[in-house]
């Protein structure tokens, strides 16, 4: 690492062996911090702007997550980095009205049985075209909507709620497809990239309870999560789920798999204190920070409180296992002052934190 790599930083970020360290619970001079996947800030209103980025200079993220290049959901052209190469395949061309985002991509099966097995092409090469340069952090590459999420993008919600019960065939085929890609894509990674880690998003929550029983997850996505979780241990990288919503009731079989890492904990769909208690041992949580109803219109003092709330409730002492985010994207419903506040106080508390342990 340069020593002017972070010469701005009020606080020095962790370094990768110690996020390693953290999420294996062997240890860390501090609890992490990681926002940077939840902010986008050149989607933000623009007098915001300067200041979230000085903001970030001067509070590094403490582990660096980038984009895989995203294949396109349709692509008639003859590319194959798509999820769906059928000629006219795309619900929206043509279309004159608004749908529901519910149907604003979904396909019928036997649009489906036509997608070329080779896509998304594994070979592209462009696939790594975020690649950041390295500078000593941890390194964690987002893939993609996952197995469940995948179904959705090709289907609508309504519909694959549907094809669990009356599409079984496709169901599985989708989360092959899914799989396939996925396994390629960290391989290149680790080659290509030098990644620490994969993350990738399927929200089986509601506010109240997963979209389908323990049974049926059981059925159609624990073989998938399983060998995805153990193909990318065996390339010495972490997993990382982001799965919004009430998960209670799958937690257990995601350690199963081999998740190695849990975003957000979604404030008022579980408890907290509850899911630190009960799984702190097993799991690392990428711990967010509420945007439904604290970050939008809490005040600032509010905000501060419940960040050292969660350093509080997740961070085990002597061993790690916090990293302390947003629970999703941010939007401009959240003042300019609530965000400024919890990054610093997210990096204060944690160095607070971090000092009073190495005392004892």
């Amino acid at each position: 690492m340069s020593e002017k790599a972070f010469a701005k930083a009020k606080i020095q970020p962790l370094m990768r062996d110690e996020i390693i360290s953290l999420i294996e619970h062997k240890g860390v001079r501090r609890p992490a911090v990681c926002t940077g996947h939840w902010i986008h800030i050149n989607e933000l209103e623009e007098w915001k702007q300067p200041t979230l980025y000085k903001t970030i200079e001067e509070y590094p993220e403490d582990v660096v997550v980038f984009y895989l290049k995203k294949p396109a959901l349709f692509d008639d052209t003859g590319n194959k980095y798509t999820w769906c190469d059928v000629p006219g395949a795309d619900p929206s061309i043509g279309r004159t009205g608004s749908v529901a985002v519910d149907e604003e991509n979904d396909i019928e099966w036997d649009v489906y049985d036509k997608i070329s097995p080779e896509c998304p092409d594994i070979n592209e090469p462009t696939m790594f075209c975020n690649n950041p340069p390295e500078d000593g952090r941890y390194r964690l590459l987002w893939v993609s909507d996952g197995f469940w999420g995948r179904l959705w993008d090709y289907r609508g919600m309504t519909n694959s709620l549907f094809d669990l019960y009356e599409e079984p065939e496709h169901v599985h085929a989708v989360a092959k497809r899914v799989l396939r890609f996925f396994k390629a894509a960290i391989k290149r990674g680790v080659e290509e990239a030098n990644i620490d880690g994969v993350s990738w998003g399927d929200d089986f929550g509601m506010q109240r309870d997963p979209f389908m029983s323990p049974e049926m997850w059981k059925e159609f996505y624990y073989p998938y999560f399983k060998e995805f979780c153990d193909y990318a241990h065996s390339l010495g990288l972490h997993t990382w789920l982001h799965c919004c919503g009430d998960c209670r009731k799958l937690i257990d079989m995601f350690i199963e798999t081999g998740v190695d890492v849990l975003h957000p904990v979604q404030k008022y769909t579980m408890d907290e204190k509850e899911i630190a208690e009960k799984y702190g041992d097993r799991l690392t949580f990428w711990a967010g920070m509420d945007l439904q109803r604290i970050m939008p219109f809490g005040t600032v003092d509010e905000v501060k409180a419940e960040v050292r709330h969660f350093i509080d409730t997740f961070h085990r002492p002597h061993q790690g296992g916090l990293i302390l985010t947003l629970n999703n994207r941010i939007q401009d419903n959240v003042p300019l002052e609530n965000f400024v506040a919890y990054i610093e106080e997210a990096y204060r508390y944690s160095e607070e934190v971090g000092q009073r342990e190495a005392k004892k």
